[in-house]
């Protein structure tokens, strides 16, 4: 009987102590994206008689949403916390073709991808700040765009880098030790694609995403 006691006291001991080095838990949450890019225009002939000028330039923000999970080692004040979770956010893109202001609209494209950040952070009380690298596996993107523009940059929805990377800063609160409120900012580190491509001439541009992130997990 002293000894089964003594074997249970033994787990709880391992179990609390190792319980304060390491926790994972589940997360979900909304996020506000923008596309960055510096303006341009370029001249194309897109299914109709007038070879004219369009311009392309970002528009507001779109929301989308992530979940995933994520893992937190611990070390007195400082944790290293690795997340893994699938992300979809988009934008919105001015589409302004002087010559033809029927044709002004604006484009919403998408992205699908699985990001991986890897956070350092300080833990004072309930409350954390963290930062740290975010790799992004980009899987698959649309674009909306009205018929008359399509044929002409539709190659503009295709990302050139499956992997882009980005970094990641923000603050959050444990409620509890077991509700996780994180808000972060993301910006892109690298681009997404190289060029856009309107009619048959390819424009060198700098694509990222600058993301504003919410989220809510549950530390089991």
């Amino acid at each position: 009987m002293k000894k089964l006691i003594l074997i249970v006291a033994v787990l709880f001991i391992t179990n609390a102590t190792y319980s304060q080095f390491f926790s994972w838990g589940l997360k979900a949450g909304l996020s506000s994206a923008k596309l960055k890019f510096d303006d341009f225009s370029g001249a194309f002939d897109a299914s109709n008689p007038l070879n004219s000028s369009v311009k392309f330039s970002p528009s507001s923000s779109k929301m989308g949403f992530h979940i995933g999970a994520f893992t937190r080692i611990k070390i007195l004040a400082i944790y290293l916390q690795p997340e893994l979770y699938f992300a979809s956010s988009g934008s919105e893109i001015d589409i302004n073709d002087p010559a033809l202001t029927s044709l002004k609209t604006v484009a919403t494209v998408k992205y699908n991808k699985m990001d991986i950040p890897i956070l350092v952070g300080f833990k004072l009380g309930p409350a954390r700040v963290n930062l740290g690298p975010v790799a992004s596996m980009n899987f698959s993107s649309k674009s909306d765009v009205v018929d008359a523009y399509k044929s002409a940059i539709e190659d503009y929805t295709n990302i050139n880098n499956f992997v882009t990377w980005g970094a990641q800063v923000g603050a959050g609160v444990d409620i509890l030790k077991k509700l996780t409120v994180d808000l972060r900012y993301e910006f892109g580190l690298s681009k997404l694609g190289d060029t856009i491509k309107i009619g048959n001439t390819n424009f060198g541009t700098d694509q990222r995403q600058n993301i504003f992130l919410l989220s809510v997990g549950y530390i089991f």
